[in-house]
């Protein structure tokens, strides 16, 4: 995926691709690959197969009677919880059931809106983005976009002996698994103790 570009996936069942909100989203976010759905397990296909790359996923929280959004948003945190989730709806969080409002509180990176507040959208995709300057995956994928060369080469090893390369741990970050997590905290303490050399 080119350096500027990422998913927006919209999950809602009585939008369509004609919704103000994902024509606009289209028209504003042009690095953007805006992908409508009218289905969760659709739209979760799609996911996990885009895992290893950046995605804000609009997800309504009601499809007909159910709260399907919410079962597949807590289920995807379960598998990573580097996508972000804004989750939208026509009615009232207090008629979420209070359990579904605690497990999403609890998770990372969820966001929630009225599902016709398109302003709101924009501003939250802009707020993440400002996130993803920070975030260590993101920061490795820019590198990696401009230094393709390096894609392939031994980046970490596990005491075991195998071998990840740069574009294999850009993956296991995007997953959370535990490489990915194992390698995160090994560049922290590194970066903690060249930080704590500089003092003294």
């Amino acid at each position: 995926m080119e350096e500027n570009k990422f998913n927006i996936v919209v999950v809602d069942d009585t939008m369509g691709e004609k919704d103000p909100l994902v024509v606009e989203l289209k028209i504003d976010f042009p690095d953007a690959v805006v992908t409508y759905f009218n289905g969760v397990d659709s739209a979760m296909s799609f996911v996990k197969e885009h895992m290893s790359e950046r995605i804000i996923i609009f997800m309504d929280c009601r499809f007909g009677s159910v709260w399907q959004g919410v079962d597949a948003v807590l289920n995807l945190r379960k598998e990573t919880s580097l996508i972000y989730v804004i989750m939208m709806s026509a009615n009232n969080l207090d008629q979420l059931n209070g359990e579904d409002i605690a497990s999403l509180i609890n998770a990372d990176n969820i966001f929630f809106i009225r599902n016709t507040n398109v302003e709101g959208a924009k501003e939250k995709i802009r707020q993440i983005q400002s996130l993803w300057k920070s975030q260590f995956d993101c920061i490795l994928e820019r590198w990696l976009l401009k230094h393709p060369e390096n894609r392939d080469k031994e980046a970490y090893r596990e005491a075991g002996g195998k071998k990840y390369t740069w574009a294999d741990l850009l993956r296991e970050l995007r997953l959370r698994s535990e490489v990915g997590r194992s390698f995160e905290q090994v560049l922290n303490e590194y970066y903690i103790d060249q930080l704590k050399q500089l003092e003294d």
